[in-house]
């Protein structure tokens, strides 16, 4: 708005110094100032970082405001339109073609301008997203639209969607992002571009979108290779790895939740009055213990994480209990590993100190 107002401007003073009939010097003059206002525009209101977000970097700077996008061959061609037209128009000097000149400067005037209002317009919702990925690998977002506009996430990086559906209401996009390192999000980055109504030029602004649900991105299946710790080396008891239903007969206690039934001793409950089952004997085994200090540096941290991944990831196949030791925000967590979902998660929340 501030370089159409410089353009008005120029294009007034230019008429009141050289009159109506310098036509040409008043659109010279009027088009540097739509330029020199629009750079000035640009750099006072410049990127902007995003709010404290626990998945988003520090140094991603969002373009909240409406900004245009390669618009220098639009405008430049315009530009050229509208000085040629002006020169016929002033050499032929028939009403006729200076009407159709008043026309067409409209419509070039309509379109290059005129997308800057529905793209500051638009609002985006995130309806459905997953709550597990693997980075590398591209997750599924579900948007919902309040009008017809182009989107494409640019943190984590995607290729451009049109939102579709009726004229009027709530549109839905599916959006294909690909996050490139571990990590907990929460919102995305998506741009929200327009070039209606005739498509000479596409304004887009930076929007942070919040997710239904937070998003842990565990690490890729790096090599094997780190070295682990068993038995007495990490306090505790092993988690069992056989259920209790087999083993040599240990005795008769109370029937717990979570007995099976064929494990109940009838006589013995006869005689109890309550429900009584055997007891039996329960394995465990011991468990690979993995503390994980992820180093400072971005490669470092990404490089460990993979490692520890995929020794985890071959002990738990292989029906082994495993104990990882992480630094979270919340403080050090030392605890088994439940699965393949669980082991992602805490690579996913780890963090370096």
């Amino acid at each position: 708005m501030v370089g159409i107002a410089a353009g008005l401007i120029g294009v007034a003073v230019s008429r009141s110094l050289f009159g109506p009939a310098a036509a040409p010097i008043g659109i010279a003059i009027g088009a540097a100032a739509l330029l020199s206002g629009t750079l000035f525009s640009w750099r006072v209101h410049g990127r902007r970082p995003p709010p404290e977000s626990p998945g988003l970097p520090r140094a991603l700077r969002l373009q909240r405001r409406v900004h245009p996008v390669a618009w220098i061959g639009p405008v430049a061609a315009s530009v050229i339109t509208m000085a040629a037209w002006v020169g016929v128009a002033h050499s032929s000097g028939s009403g006729w073609v200076q009407a159709v000149g008043a026309l067409l400067g409209a419509f070039l005037l309509i379109g290059l301008v005129a997308p800057a209002l529905p793209a500051r317009g638009a609002r985006l919702a995130c309806t459905v997203s997953p709550s597990d990925g693997c980075a590398g690998q591209p997750v599924e977002l579900t948007i919902e639209a309040n009008r017809p506009v182009r989107i494409r996430t640019l943190f984590p990086p995607g290729p451009a969607v049109q939102s579709g559906g009726s004229q009027r209401g709530s549109r839905s996009a599916t959006l294909h992002c690909t996050p490139q390192r571990r990590g907990v999000l929460d919102s995305v980055v998506v741009e929200v571009a327009s070039s209606a109504p005739f498509g000479l030029l596409w304004w887009a602004r930076e929007i942070e979108l919040p997710l239904s649900r937070l998003l842990h991105v565990a690490p890729r299946m790096g090599t094997p290779g780190r070295s682990t710790q068993t038995g007495d080396q990490w306090p505790g008891e092993a988690t069992p790895r056989v259920p209790s239903g087999v083993g040599e007969p240990r005795g008769i206690r109370p029937y717990a939740p979570g007995d099976p039934r064929h494990a109940v001793h009838w006589p013995a409950t006869s005689h109890a009055g309550v429900l009584m089952v055997r007891e039996s004997e329960r394995p465990t085994d011991n468990p690979i213990f993995i503390d994980l200090q992820l180093p400072r540096d971005t490669a470092g941290a990404e490089a460990s994480a993979e490692q520890t991944m995929a020794d985890a990831s071959i002990n738990l196949a292989r029906q082994q209990s495993v104990v990882l030791a992480t630094d979270e925000v919340g403080g050090r967590v030392v605890r088994a590993v439940a699965d393949q979902t669980d082991l992602g998660r805490r690579l996913a929340r780890a963090v370096s100190l």
